[in-house]
């Protein structure tokens, strides 16, 4: 029965097209794990949507997406506001979403633990602009919205956290800050130049540590926003591979809200889960909507960690013990 099988939505492209190359590993575990399943692999950007559509409607209510966070937005946003489960295995390059909910990069035991199938549910943002769709991580404008689109364009051989921190110095550089009103909750809370903006339900972009702490289970946003520009926006980029810049300061702010408006001046690009919603639209609407999307996690993962703390708790996962023995 269709509703007893998982259906994988594979992305070969994922991590510069070297998925491709272990798709015969992807179902050899997926095999070793389910018995039986179904499979399709995406051939561009948004084919995952009308995929995971195709496969609700057959009566299958256990998705696994094998790629980076892309391919998983793209699930999230069929998803969301539904009882079907979504399971997560690492194909991309980054794969924040998860890092944030603990999932090993061993194929064999990510495949386990959908199997499992242990699940909880997770709010998702709702992003407004030029498109409207769900994230499970957060949306960025400013200098990293241009850096995911420059990662979509000039620089499609960049992959990691080194050559993402690579492009956004050369993106930083000839940056420059847009005038933007910021409401949170229905308060003007500034109008500034603004160089960064994330919206957020976790922590991690690309490995760097923006919003140190933030997680998803504390019911509303962490907000992020500053006007540094150059060298001061580098170091900014600097400290947060270790989030050692939580403190609000003049130039960097950190916010926490459930309902956020930017309006600028011109557009700002968009990126969110490595991908770009918007361009063109001068008004972002970001709202948060708790307990919507169903998500396959490894049982007794905990939220709220540090990295080092997190990296500790996935090789037990890996390992089949319990993430956080010390919590017990």
């Amino acid at each position: 029965m269709a509703d007893n099988v998982p259906y994988l939505i594979i992305n070969p492209n994922a991590q510069d097209k070297r998925l491709s190359k272990k798709i015969d590993e992807i179902l050899k575990s997926a095999k070793k794990a389910f018995g039986e399943f179904q499979y399709e692999l995406t051939t561009k950007i948004g084919d995952g949507i009308p995929i995971a559509k195709k496969a609700i409607s057959e009566g299958y209510n256990t998705l696994v997406s094998v790629g980076g966070d892309g391919t998983l937005n793209e699930l999230i946003n069929v998803a969301a506001k539904t009882d079907v489960k979504v399971g997560m295995i690492h194909g991309g390059s980054a794969c924040d979403s998860l890092k944030t909910h603990g999932i090993p990069k061993n194929f064999d035991r990510a495949f386990e633990i959908v199997a499992e199938g242990y699940h909880e549910r997770f709010p998702v943002g709702h992003l407004k602009g030029d498109t409207e769709r769900y994230f499970i991580e957060m949306v960025n404008g400013g200098f990293i919205g241009d850096t995911a689109n420059a990662l979509a364009g000039r620089y499609e051989w960049a992959s990691g956290e080194i050559a993402y921190g690579y492009v956004a110095i050369k993106v930083i550089m000839g940056f420059k800050p847009i005038p933007t009103k910021i409401t949170v909750d229905n308060k003007i809370i500034r109008e500034t130049n603004l160089s960064t903006f994330a919206v957020s339900l976790t922590d991690c972009i690309s490995g760097f540590e923006f919003i140190p702490g933030n997680h998803p289970r504390l019911d509303d946003f962490g907000i992020i926003f500053s006007h540094k520009k150059g060298l001061k926006l580098i170091k900014l980029l600097l400290k947060a591979v270790s989030g050692n810049h939580l403190k609000n300061t003049d130039d960097f702010e950190i916010l926490r809200g459930k309902h956020v408006i930017i309006e600028s001046e011109i557009p700002h690009t968009w990126e969110s889960e490595g991908e770009i919603p918007s361009r063109n639209a001068t008004r972002i609407e970001v709202t948060h909507i708790p307990d919507a999307v169903n998500l396959i996690i490894p049982e007794g993962w905990k939220y709220g960690k540090t990295s080092k703390e997190r990296n500790k708790a996935k090789k037990r996962v890996l390992k089949h013990q319990q993430p956080f023995p010390e919590d017990d």
